[in-house]
């Protein structure tokens, strides 16, 4: 089994290289390397190509003579790999011990998991005091093995089954140069029958959007992919749902389950010690609240939100008749019984 890593890149030879030093010095998973140059200027490409000689390393270099945008470039290594996983990685990024193993696990370990990402730092800054292979091993050693569920999945390191490539096709070339075309492959995994997960143990530094920032492309480029992917999918929705541990809460947790699938954001007050059940997912926040008072604490909660939800679904019919005296005052749409 083999993994292959594509890197689509553009100029910025020290991030460039910086990553793929990374690549060679942390990856315990047998794979090889795609490089995809968009048309990088000439010490980026003479870089590349001293780096295809390298006999320690298995590359392959695709040169393109324009710059035809992450989006294609990601594809054009997906469609010239042969291996049962690809993993398309971000130049700006920097690898750590076992970040390959461990998100080739979490994927292996569940048929139904299309998508992989590690942990990540987002583009913050290092933490004072600490190296990020200090921060690695943290999370390796908490997390080895386990994965969260999430609705979408980011691309600057993005592990693909061979099986789902096949199945559902590659990155969406709507978007352009890139942003968007990630979250909409999730979306047609999921609705497809998969499941993108988050790798614990698995942790790889993002340095996050160089280029763009370089050259002064991003506000424009992210609103434009938007409002593209808004106009097919929708935006995503903030829903509450109020669990007691009534007869009427069986259901429930389906429905929030499958509403955070859908790339919704679902809090959850639920009281203590009521035996519910719920998924662990990324969307999915969930609220302890004290068993006296559970209804007033519930209201108050709501009613100070400075971000209204879209919908509240409740097991319970007091709360439910409370909330909807008051919808002049929350907004939201209050469903009961909740299916």
């Amino acid at each position: 089994m083999r993994c292959d890593i594509v890197i689509p890149v553009w100029n910025m030879k020290e991030l460039t290289q910086q990553c793929v030093n990374s690549v060679i010095r942390h990856t315990d998973f047998p794979y090889r390397l795609i490089i995809v140059d968009n048309a990088s200027n000439e010490e980026t490409k003479a870089y590349l190509e001293d780096l295809a000689k390298r006999k320690d390393v298995e590359v392959r270099l695709i040169r393109n003579e324009e710059n035809l945008g992450n989006s294609k470039g990601a594809n054009q290594g997906i469609r010239s790999s042969d291996a049962e996983y690809v993993c398309i990685l971000d130049n700006d990024t920097i690898v750590t011990d076992h970040w390959l193993s461990e998100m080739v696990k979490i994927a292996e370990s569940d048929e139904k998991i299309a998508v992989v990402n590690p942990l990540s730092n987002y583009g913050a800054k290092k933490p004072l005091g600490r190296s990020w292979d200090d921060v690695a091993a943290e999370a390796y050693q908490k997390g080895n093995g386990k994965y969260l569920e999430t609705a979408a999945a980011i691309g600057f390191c993005f592990l693909i089954k061979r099986k789902v490539i096949n199945d559902i096709g590659v990155w969406s070339e709507g978007y352009g140069p890139g942003y968007f075309e990630d979250t909409e492959y999730s979306v047609r995994a999921i609705r497809r029958g998969y499941k993108i997960a988050i790798a614990q143990g698995a942790y790889v530094v993002h340095l996050e959007h160089s280029s763009f920032k370089r050259t002064g492309f991003f506000d424009e480029l992210f609103q434009k992919n938007q409002k593209l992917f808004y106009d097919e999918f929708g935006k995503s929705k903030r829903f509450l749902y109020i669990l007691t541990g009534s007869e009427k809460t069986l259901g429930l947790d389906k429905n929030a389950y499958r509403n955070a699938q859908e790339r919704n954001w679902i809090w959850v007050f639920m009281q203590k010690g009521a035996n519910i059940n719920l998924p662990v997912h990324a969307y999915i926040k969930l609220f302890y609240l004290n068993k006296p008072f559970f209804r007033t604490n519930c209201i108050f909660r709501i009613l100070k939100r400075k971000k209204k939800f879209d919908a509240i679904y409740s097991d319970s019919l007091p709360i439910a008749e409370t909330l909807r005296s008051l919808k002049n005052l929350h907004g939201a749409e209050v469903v009961y019984p909740a299916l």
